[in-house]
């Protein structure tokens, strides 16, 4: 196996409880492995609350993602800081998340049992 980017959280297909045809996303986590490091590899967690959904909580909780919601392209999901005035100069701030198309098939390189050319002495 080889490595992939420490952002990519990778969403795996899953079969809806009681249903064989229907599929659903589910978050996954690549292990972190870490050169020379003897223990067994922690799992890569988002850091942000976008996909930290049922993992700080009390009770943990699967995230889903229904497949139908995620289009070939790919998308881009951010969160930003949005700011406006009202009437009489009032100023008003909240949290937004912005869901934007995004740039086409993306891939994090994951590469399983690759046919790699035998090195000769030189």
């Amino acid at each position: 196996m080889n490595t992939v980017p420490e952002n990519w959280i990778p969403f795996i297909p899953v079969h809806m409880e009681n249903d064989i045809r229907e599929t659903q996303l589910q978050r996954a986590a690549m292990p972190r492995i870490l050169e020379g490091d003897t223990e067994t590899p922690a799992r890569v967690r988002p850091r942000t609350s976008l996909l930290r959904a049922g993992l700080d909580g009390s009770t943990k909780f699967s995230y889903f993602l229904h497949e139908e919601e995620v289009p070939r392209s790919g998308v881009r999901v951010t969160q930003s800081f949005q700011r406006t005035r009202w009437h009489q100069g009032k100023v008003l701030v909240w949290l937004g998340v912005r869901k934007q198309t995004g740039r086409g098939e993306g891939s994090s390189g994951l590469a399983f049992d690759s046919i790699l050319d035998k090195k000769t002495p030189q």
